[in-house]
C-alpha cells in the first residue's frame, strides 16, 4: 500500500511539532537514564518499590510444593507440571507495553490471528475477534473463569493477569472449547494501602488525533473492622482515543469496579465486586481490499493514504456492560478447600455502521466505484452463572491425589432485533466524503431472535502422584444444556427451534519429572461443539446448527516439556500437537450440506518467560502451524486439500526489558507474521493472502521521583505497512497502525 503525504498545511505542521516532541521526549529520558547508570543509590520502578504485590514475573520458590501461576482452582498443580499449554501473561508486562484492550496484550503470545469479522457484518466484527491454533476463540472469552458474552473490545484497566489456555478445553470450560480460551483474571483488594495509576497522552505521525487515558487504582485495608482482613479497592478508567494512523475514527470509555473483601489473610474468605464500563466510538471498518497492491492483477491500485476513513461520522458503536461477582472461600485444611462463586453480567451493543466492499471487493476499476454498505445491530446478552469448587489433597494408598472437583449452573441469554436491510450506494473510492450525509440508516424491521441456554455440569480433575518423577492427570466434565430458540418474523408469527443436549469432554496427561525443575508429558483431550453453541439455533436439513446435527468433535494430542532454570526465574516450555475437528459441515454444489467434514491442524510452539534475574523481563513464544481441509466441497471456499483461512504457518513474538540500578528500563520486542490465508467464495480468482510481516516496538522508562515514573513508548518503531487483520469474504482489511508514541506516568504512593 503507498503511503501519501497529507496535503493540508495544519496537518504537516502537526505532525513536524509531533517529530520533534517524540524527539525530545526520548532525549530527555535517555538523558535522566545515562546519568542514572552512574548514579551510587539505587532507585526502583513501581513494581520493584512495591515488592510485596504479588505478579507472576515473581520468583517461584522450587521447595513450594503448590505454587500457583493461574487464577482457576481446576489446575491444581504448578504450570511446569500441567499437561497443556497454557501462558499466563502479567500485568506488569503490559503496563510496560502501555497495553489498553484484551487484544493488545494477546500479541503477546503466538498462534493467534486476528480478525475483522465475516462479511463485515455489524454483529461480528467489533471487540475481541481472534482465532487460535486455527479456529475461532472469539465465543471463549472467560471472566473469572465464567464466560463473558458479547462483542466487545474489553479493557485492561481492572485485570490482575490474563491466562491463555491453548488446545481443545473442553474439560476445562464445556462446549466450544475447539482450540482454547482465555480467561481474564480481575483485581481485587489486598492487605495494604496504596494509589496506583496511569496518565497517558498517544499521538502518531500520519494524523491529528490524540490518545488520552486515565486509571486509577485505590486499595484501602481497615485495620480497625470488626471482621478482620477488610479491604477496599477500586478501579477506574477513563479514556477518550482517536484511532492510530486512522482519521475520525475513536473510542470513547469510562469504567468504575469497586470491590470489597473481608477475610483476607484468614481461613474463610468472602469477595464482592462491581464492575460497570461504557464504551461511545465511532467504529472503523478499515479500506476496501482493492487498496492492496496486487490484489486485482494487472489494474493500478488507487493511491490513497492509509489513514482514509470510509465510513460516515454519523456512525455508532456503543457498548453498555455490567458485572457482579460474590465469592467466597473457606480452608478447612491446608489440604481441603471449597470455593463458591456466583457471577451476573450483562452486555449491551448497538451499532450503526459503515463499511467499504460488499461480497467481494465490490469495486469497478473501469469506473473507479466502489459499494459501501450501511448497516445496523443491536444484541443484548446477559449470563447469571453459580459455580462451586472442592479441592482436596489426600492419599489412596500410597499415592498422593491433588482432586478439583465441582459444579457448575447457568443461564445464558441473547436477545438481537433485526433491522431492515442494509443500504448501498457506490461511491468513488478516491473521496468517500466522511461528513457527508448517509444514504440510510437501517431501522428495526419488527423481527427479533430471542435465545436462552441452560447448563448444568458437574467436573473432576485429578492429579495422582505414583512417585517423585511420575504423575498422571485426568479430568472429564459432564454437562447437559437446554437451548430455546425463539425467532418472531417481522409479521409478528413466530416459530421455536429447541436443543437439548448431554455432552462429555475429557483430557488426560502422564508426566514424567527427570528433574525436580523440569517435566515432560504427554496429553490427549476431546472437546465437543454441539449446535446452537453460537446462540444460533435451525430446522434446515444439514445446518451446522439444526438441533439433529451431531456435536463437532475436536481431538488433540500433545508431546510437551516445560523446564524451570535460575531457580524458577526462567520458564521455558515446548511442544508439539496435532488437532483434528470433525464432523464440520460443509455444503456440497450437488448433495447440500454434509455434516462429516474434518479440519486437521498440527504443529509445534516454544515460550520462554518470567525472569533471568529480579530486573530481566523475558516474554515470547513461536509457533509453526500446519492446516488442512480433510474433506470439503471441490468448488468454492471449502476445497478439500487447503488450508483453512487465517492461520500464519509461522508467527512468533518475544517482548524484554532490563532495569539497571539506577532505575532506568530499556524494553522492546518484536512480532512477526508469516503470510495469512483466508476463504474468498466471491472472487476465488484473486489471491487470497495478506503479507507477511514484522513489527518492533520500543519502550524506556525513569522513575523522576520515588512515586513516579516517566514511561515512553513507541510501537511500530519502523513505520512499516501491514495488514492487521482481513475478513473473509475479501472486502475489506485492516491497515496495521503507523508508527505512534505514547508518553505515560506511572504512580504509586
Amino acid at each position: 500500500m503507498t503511503k501519501l503525504a497529507t496535503t493540508s498545511t495544519s496537518a504537516a505542521e502537526n505532525r513536524a511539532a509531533v517529530r520533534q516532541g517524540a524527539a525530545a521526549l526520548t532525549a530527555m529520558i535517555m538523558a535522566q537514564g545515562a546519568g542514572a547508570l552512574h548514579a551510587a543509590t539505587p532507585e526502583y520502578t513501581i513494581a520493584a518499590a512495591k515488592a510485596s504485590e504479588p505478579t507472576l514475573m515473581s520468583e517461584v520458590s522450587v521447595e513450594d510444593s503448590k505454587p500457583k501461576s493461574v487464577s482457576s482452582p481446576k489446575f491444581t498443580e504448578p504450570l511446569r507440571d500441567t499437561p497443556q499449554t497454557v501462558v499466563v501473561i502479567p500485568s506488569e508486562v503490559y503496563l510496560q507495553q502501555g497495553a489498553a484492550s484484551l487484544s493488545d496484550v494477546l500479541r503477546n503470545t503466538s498462534g493467534i490471528t486476528f480478525a475483522a469479522g465475516e462479511g463485515g457484518s455489524a454483529a461480528s466484527t467489533a471487540g475481541d475477534a481472534f482465532y487460535m491454533r486455527g479456529f475461532d476463540t472469539s465465543n471463549n472469552i472467560f471472566v473469572d473463569g465464567v464466560r463473558d458474552i458479547g462483542a466487545y473490545s474489553r479493557d485492561v484497566y481492572n485485570l490482575e493477569q490474563v491466562e491463555v489456555a491453548k488446545g481443545p478445553a473442553g474439560a476445562d470450560i464445556g462446549r466450544g472449547g475447539a482450540s482454547g480460551y482465555v480467561n481474564v483474571s480481575t483485581k481485587t483488594p489486598r492487605l495494604e494501602s496504596f494509589v496506583g495509576g496511569t496518565v497517558s497522552y498517544g499521538f502518531d505521525e500520519e494524523t491529528s488525533g490524540s490518545r488520552r487515558r486515565t486509571t486509577l487504582d485505590i486499595n484501602q485495608p481497615f485495620t480497625g473492622s470488626a471482621i478482620k482482613g477488610t479491604a477496599v479497592r477500586v478501579n477506574a478508567l477513563w479514556q477518550d482515543n482517536d484511532t492510530v494512523g486512522r482519521d475520525y475514527a475513536n473510542s470513547k470509555s469510562w469504567g468504575v469496579a469497586p470491590s470489597l473483601a473481608l477475610g483476607l489473610g484468614t481461613p474463610t474468605r468472602a469477595t464482592l465486586a462491581y464492575q460497570h464500563f461504557e464504551q461511545n466510538n465511532l467504529p472503523d471498518y478499515g479500506l476496501p481490499t482493492a487498496l492492496l497492491p496486487g490484489y486485482i492483477s494487472a489494474i493500478p491500485v488507487p493511491q490513497m493514504p492509509r489513514s482514509t476513513f470510509y465510513g460516515y461520522t454519523a456512525d455508532r458503536d456503543d457498548v453498555n456492560s455490567d458485572s457482579l461477582v460474590g465469592r467466597l472461600e473457606h480452608d478447612f485444611s491446608r489440604d481441603l478447600k471449597l470455593t463458591n462463586q456466583t457471577r451476573y453480567s450483562a452486555n449491551q451493543r448497538t451499532a450503526i455502521v459503515t463499511t467499504p466492499g460488499q461480497n467481494g471487493t465490490a469495486y469497478t476499476p473501469a469506473t473507479g466505484l466502489l459499494i459501501r454498505s450501511r448497516q445496523a445491530n443491536k444484541r443484548d446478552t446477559s449470563i447469571l452463572s453459580n459455580q462451586t469448587n472442592l479441592f482436596a489433597h489426600f492419599f489412596t494408598g500410597k499415592f498422593a491425589n491433588d482432586l478439583s472437583t465441582g459444579l457448575e449452573l447457568s443461564r445464558e441469554t441473547a436477545y438481537s432485533p433485526a433491522f431492515t436491510s442494509a443500504t448501498q450506494v457506490a461511491i468513488p473510492i478516491t473521496s468517500p466524503n466522511p461528513d457527508g450525509t448517509p444514504s440510510g440508516t437501517p431501522v428495526r424491521s419488527g423481527a427479533y431472535t430471542d435465545v436462552q441456554t441452560k447448563t448444568a455440569a458437574i467436573y473432576a480433575f485429578d492429579t495422582i502422584h505414583f512417585s517423585d518423577r511420575w504423575s498422571a492427570n485426568a479430568s472429564v466434565r459432564a454437562e447437559n444444556y437446554s437451548t430455546h430458540y425463539l425467532s418472531v418474523a417481522a409479521t409478528g408469527v413466530p416459530s421455536t427451534v429447541d436443543a437439548k443436549h448431554g455432552l462429555v469432554s475429557w483430557k488426560t496427561g502422564l508426566v514424567y519429572k527427570p528433574v525436580l525443575a523440569g517435566s515432560i508429558y504427554a496429553a490427549y483431550a476431546i472437546s465437543l461443539t454441539p449446535p446452537g453453541t453460537d446462540f444460533t439455533l435451525s430446522s434446515a436439513a444439514g445446518n451446522q446448527n439444526n438441533p439433529d446435527t451431531d456435536p463437532q468433535k475436536t481431538s488433540n494430542i500433545e508431546l510437551g516439556m516445560k523446564w524451570d532454570f535460575f531457580h524458577g526465574r526462567l520458564s521455558t516450555n515446548a511442544a508439539v500437537f496435532k488437532t483434528v475437528n470433525d464432523k464440520t459441515v460443509f455444503t456440497d454444489p450437488v448433495l447440500g450440506p454434509i455434516p462429516a467434514g474434518k479440519q486437521t491442524v498440527q504443529g509445534t510452539e516454544f515460550g520462554v518467560s518470567r525472569r533471568f534475574t529480579d530486573n530481566w523481563i523475558v516474554l515470547g513464544s513461536i509457533s509453526y502451524l500446519e492446516s488442512e481441509i480433510n474433506s470439503g466441497t471441490t468448488s468454492g471456499g471449502n476445497p478439500a486439500g487447503a488450508s483453512l483461512p487465517l492461520i500464519p504457518r509461522v508467527s512468533g513474538n518475544l517482548y524484554t526489558s532490563f532495569r539497571f540500578a539506577s532505575g532506568l528500563i530499556l524494553g522492546g520486542g518484536g512480532q512477526y507474521s508469516s503470510e495469512v490465508s483466508r476463504r474468498d467464495n466471491n472472487t476465488p480468482a484473486v489471491p487470497r493472502q495478506s503479507p507477511s510481516f514484522w513489527l518492533f516496538n520500543a519502550m524506556a522508562s525513569y522513575p523522576v521521583t520515588k512515586d513516579i515514573v516517566l514511561r515512553l513508548n513507541v510501537n511500530n518503531l519502523f513505520d512499516r505497512d501491514y495488514v492487521q487483520a482481513a475478513n473473509n469474504n475479501g472486502a475489506r482489511f485492516n491497515p496495521g497502525a503507523p508508527r505512534s508514541y505514547l508518553l505515560s506516568a506511572d504512580f504509586r504512593f
